[in-house]
């Protein structure tokens, strides 16, 4: 008997197509992307310059969890500094399931 391929995951979306929802969201939660979201990326002269990036930067707010570690590129993430991002510094997966709580509790 084979191996089964898992089920094409209808959640996921395309960069562009996500990037378009990003100027109508009130929140940008970022979990572990810190290169794939650096607005830094855009401009020419650095390590990370024409990198395809999500423009979270878009979004009402931005919500980042993370390290104090630099990401993969060892540079700083212009969005850490940005006065509408809240940085949640928390193991993803503890944090995830705290946030997830607090927003039940909040919604009912």
């Amino acid at each position: 008997m084979g191996c089964v391929p898992p089920p094409p995951c209808t959640r996921l979306k395309e960069m562009d197509e996500a990037d378009a929802e990003f100027p109508q969201a009130d929140v940008a939660l970022v979990v572990g992307a810190d290169h794939v979201t650096n607005p830094t990326a855009r401009r020419p002269g650095n390590a990370i310059s024409g990198l395809p990036i999500l423009d979270v930067d878009k979004a009402k707010s931005v919500v980042i969890n993370r390290s104090t570690v630099h990401g993969c590129a060892g540079i700083d993430n212009e969005l850490y500094t940005d006065l509408k991002t809240g940085m949640f510094f928390t193991d993803a997966k503890q944090g995830l399931s705290e946030l997830q709580a607090a927003v039940g509790e909040f919604v009912g």
